[in-house]
This record gives structure tokens, C-alpha cells and sequence, in this order.
């Protein structure tokens, strides 16, 4: 049992939980997820490599089979980056990804210079349970392993595949002969007037910028608005995410 607050670990969990710099991350090969449906979830997925577990006493027993690293409750809450932790978090080896790996998914979310990381876990939440199979983030937003995107996906942070740090182009490279794409955009036309296929690229842009003049007047992208009879001005980023993701899951 690692019982010292010096542990060389916890310095080794909390630089993964607090890295926000994804060059960083991606010298590291690593990232943390913390809870019990995070880490089940990896542990059912071939395609995540689980690499350590850390439980509490109360835990052990559960992970045995895993070799599971016990600790105290002081380490645990040393290491953990919430408040009140659940007595298990896993090290998690980074998926090496490249754009061509996105020729064989159906459903891709692309974002656009998004920097809460708040928001991007909900995303990926919200892309885990609309069947999006991949979420794709351009250069400049948020590290999408942070610890704070990791629980604000609760646990989906494994499921779709995620490719961090490419341009547009590049994924439209991957995709123009075999997806419709689509970006919201308060320009166009409503949303209920398209027709969905199974094979779908979602764009959306920051809520500060928008999007990238590249996309908005690219003629092969299709602008689909969000009609809101309520009057506001705009949706929170992940609102709309959830509201497109849901329409292009119904067809």
C-alpha cells in the first residue's frame, strides 16, 4: 500500500490530471480517468489501454484481478482531482490516432477551437450517447485529456474515438467522397429541412469566433441553423452539440 504523501505517484497522476498543454500531453502518452463507470469502461474496451489502477482500500478487492495499486484515502485524495473522490482512478496510455482513421467512422463531430474544457466533456458525452464515433479538435482548443474534460464527460471520455490537433482540410480530406457535412451556423436553413445518411460530419466553431471563414463560405459544406423561438441570442456550444447530434441520430 502506498501510504506516503511523497509518493513519486502522486506527483506522476496529478502532472497528468493538471496538463492542459496538448504538445505536453502528447510527451507524456498519458492521461487519468477517475470513478468506477470511467474505469469499467476501459477495462470492457480493447481498443484503451488501461495501465494502472489506483483504489482505495474499500476497492481493492474489486480490481485484484487488474493488479490494482492499492492506496490510502489521504493518497487517493492527494491524487484525485475532485473534491470527493470515488477511490479509483486508472493511467490510461494515449491512442495514437492519425486523419486516415477517420475514413471508417460514420459519425464525426469536429470543434473548432474550443477552449472550455467544461464544454468538451459534455460534448464527448453527448457524442458517446447520440452514436457519434468520433469527435475531432482542431488546433488551439482545449487538451481533451485534461482531468476536467475527462469528468466532465463522466466516464465517455473512452468511448468515441477522439483526434486532437488537426486542421479542417485534413479532415475533410478523410471524409468529402463518403460523408454529408454540415456546420452550424445561424445563417442557414433550418434544421428540420435536411435529409441525414449514416455517414455525417458535424462542424461547430467556438462561441467567441464562430467559425473560420475556411468552412462557413466552403461550397461543399452545408449551413444548418437551430431555430429558437424563445428569442436568445445564441446556445452554450454544447447545447447546440446535444440539439444537432440528436437530429442527425433520429434519421
Amino acid at each position: 500500500m502506498i501510504t506516503s504523501l511523497r509518493s513519486p505517484q502522486i506527483g506522476r497522476v496529478r502532472e497528468l490530471l493538471e496538463t492542459h498543454s496538448p504538445k505536453r500531453r502528447e510527451e507524456l502518452g498519458e492521461y487519468i480517468i477517475e470513478g468506477h463507470r470511467a474505469v469499467e469502461t476501459a477495462l470492457a474496451s480493447g481498443e484503451n489501454a488501461v495501465l494502472e489502477i489506483f483504489t482505495t482500500s474499500d476497492l481493492n478487492e474489486r480490481y485484484k484481478d487488474r493488479d490494482a495499486t492499492l492506496v490510502s484515502d489521504e493518497v487517493m485524495k492527494k491524487m484525485s482531482g475532485t473534491v470527493s473522490p470515488q477511490g479509483v482512478l486508472a493511467v490510461m496510455a494515449l491512442a495514437k490516432r492519425k486523419p486516415a482513421d477517420l475514413s471508417d467512422k460514420k459519425r464525426i463531430i469536429f470543434l473548432n477551437a474550443i477552449n472550455d474544457p467544461g464544454n468538451l466533456g459534455t460534448i464527448i458525452r453527448n457524442a458517446h450517447a447520440f452514436g457519434f464515433d468520433a469527435v475531432v479538435l482542431s488546433q488551439g482548443s482545449v487538451d481533451p485529456y485534461s482531468g476536467k474534460v475527462a469528468r466532465s464527460s463522466v466516464g465517455s471520455i473512452i468511448a468515441p474515438a477522439i483526434f486532437n490537433g488537426l486542421a479542417f482540410q485534413q479532415v475533410f480530406d478523410q471524409v468529402r467522397d463518403s460523408h454529408q457535412v454540415f456546420a452550424l451556423d445561424m445563417s442557414g436553413e433550418k434544421m428540420g429541412s435536411f435529409t441525414h445518411i449514416d455517414k455525417e460530419l458535424l462542424i461547430l466553431g467556438s462561441e467567441a469566433h464562430g467559425l473560420p471563414e475556411e468552412i462557413s463560405s466552403h461550397p461543399e459544406v452545408k449551413k444548418m441553423a437551430i431555430e429558437m423561438p424563445g428569442g436568445a441570442e445564441s446556445l452554450n456550444v454544447a447545447t447546440a452539440a446535444a440539439i444537432a447530434m440528436y437530429e442527425i441520430s433520429r434519421s
